[in-house]
């Protein structure tokens, strides 16, 4: 009798584990995208709208290089990777709320601070040479540290806990790690694949790794593989698959050993994800490509992105809601600074100055 329930309890476990992978394949969701090459779109064709704001910094202040951003509400998070400064800064004008700089070896400090997130009115810091979480009110008030046992270059706050990007992963430690409220392991997700080495000559994540929709559900997508995954009942479930045709990346090269960008091969960059229709970014031939992909699949715009009025560049880094937000210097965005000044006489017009950092803020077509 014991051998029997044995036999049955194993039975309904590899039957309940294929079900679960069949689902999981159900869900995956395949777009390809083919005939791009040296194809251009105007950005009037998918945005409804862009805004261009100047940062308004305190004479004394400069801002060198953004690594990150996040929003709460109406107000961006800036991460400047110089000074290792966090700014705030409200997205209505421009006008900077708050800045601090907790560079420091003490508690709630950080060493060197490279990605920003946001949940439930919190911001968060990560600080990669201490493998710390720094937590924040939205006034920029440290509250607490949580401390983990990996370095991690990206994450996501979700309501539960973090997801982390683990630069080391191994046959212990997949390469995206679940951790609580509390900083304490869950679990991984996300094998290595054989032939990873932590010592390629690859290039790294060319963008985001974890965008949030305009319904806070979290996407998780990595470079150079087309698979995006979604956040689902506290588990990665592979959701989309980008496929480039005769063009994808043949599966026997060893992509952490080989310079892609030298190979007549398409590859994913990273995606942004939003409820009605899907954004990859992708290289082909050192070209960014970018698709505007509804989630029906049908009427795809696919190409290099092209202001042909400002001559703005295209390269949109972070995603807010139904929103894509880029951060560019006064030089690339003269041409519209010049003609915004002719035409307007309001006090805006007097903010453009050539020192300060602009964001640049698309609101997409609805489909």
């Amino acid at each position: 009798m014991r051998y029997f329930n044995t036999l049955l309890f194993l039975f309904i476990l590899v039957f309940s584990s294929c079900k679960y992978e069949t689902k999981k394949q159900e869900a995956l969701k395949t777009f390809f995208i083919e005939n791009f090459q040296n194809k251009e779109l105007g950005v009037d064709e998918l945005a409804s709208g862009i805004k261009l704001l100047p940062l308004k910094l305190d004479t004394n202040q400069l801002i060198g290089k953004i690594k990150d951003a996040c929003c709460i509400g109406d107000t961006i998070y800036l991460l400047d990777e110089m000074t290792a400064s966090i700014y705030s800064f409200d997205m209505k004008d421009g006008k900077r709320i708050s800045c601090i700089c907790k560079k420091g070896n003490g508690p709630n400090e950080y060493v060197n601070p490279v990605a920003l997130s946001t949940d439930l009115g919190k911001l968060y810091v990560l600080d990669m040479p201490t493998s710390r979480i720094i937590e924040f009110d939205k006034s920029l008030n440290a509250i607490r540290d949580l401390k983990f046992n990996f370095p991690s270059s990206d994450f996501i706050a979700i309501n539960t806990g973090f997801l982390l990007y683990n630069l080391v992963p191994n046959s212990k430690l997949n390469k995206y790690v679940y951790l609580n409220n509390k900083g304490e392991y869950i679990t991984s997700f996300i094998p290595v694949d054989k032939n990873y080495s932590p010592n390629n000559n690859s290039f790294g994540n060319l963008g985001k790794s974890f965008v949030k929709d305009e319904y806070e559900r979290v996407f998780v997508s990595e470079s150079y593989r087309n698979i995006i995954y979604k956040w689902e009942k506290e588990e990665l479930i592979p959701f989309y698959r980008i496929d480039f045709g005769k063009l994808n990346v043949p599966l026997s090269m060893n992509n952490n050993r080989t310079n892609l960008f030298e190979e007549p091969y398409a590859f994913h960059s990273n995606s942004f994800v939003f409820s009605e229709i899907l954004i990859p970014s992708f290289f082909y031939k050192s070209h960014r490509y970018y698709g505007f992909i509804p989630k029906s699949g049908d009427n795809q715009k696919i190409g290099i992105i092209k202001d042909r009025q400002y001559d703005i560049p295209f390269f949109p880094q972070w995603q807010n809601g139904n929103q894509l937000i880029a951060i560019c210097r006064y030089e690339s965005v003269k041409k519209y600074f010049e003609n915004y000044k002719q035409v307007k006489e309001d006090s805006i017009a007097e903010c453009f100055e050539p020192e300060h950092p602009v964001l640049v803020i698309y609101d997409l077509k609805s489909i």
